[in-house]
């Protein structure tokens, strides 16, 4: 099943990942009380800047919900789907997304069971998807 890859820039920067059924979302989170959203899970990266010695590193919303029971205005369609994702990173306090662009079945375990090989990745900037944190 392949997933849309959404991009809202305003109010909040924020990254969708819908396929017909549900939908996850990715918002930037300034800071631990804007992280108050209902169905949500936040996580903080944690980095240590050498210069100050702050370790709270950047923030991000996920939240996993129905299509049907989602208001998607205001998020654009990027050119692309993807099979998933693989996860975030943060480098620089940015916060990126690695969406899997590419795979194919190399072999069948077992009845509803696959192997697949990845040969395609992409993190947000070098895709054209906006990065979590920056324009």
């Amino acid at each position: 099943m392949t997933t849309q890859v959404l991009i809202r820039e305003r109010p909040h920067r924020a990254v969708a990942l819908a396929n017909p059924t549900h939908v996850l979302i990715l918002r930037h989170s300034p800071s631990p009380s804007t992280a108050q959203v209902t169905n949500a899970s936040t996580i903080s990266l944690q980095s240590e800047n050498s210069n100050t010695g702050y370790t709270g590193g950047p923030r991000c919303i996920v939240e996993l919900a129905d299509v049907r029971e989602t208001d998607l205005d205001g998020y654009r369609s990027v050119d692309r789907k993807v099979l998933g994702t693989l996860g975030l990173m943060t480098v620089d306090n940015d916060i990126f997304l690695c969406v899997l662009k590419g795979a194919r079945k190399i072999a069948d375990v077992r009845p509803g069971e696959t192997v697949m090989r990845i040969h395609d990745v992409a993190f947000c900037k070098e895709s054209g998807i906006s990065c979590l944190t920056t324009s």
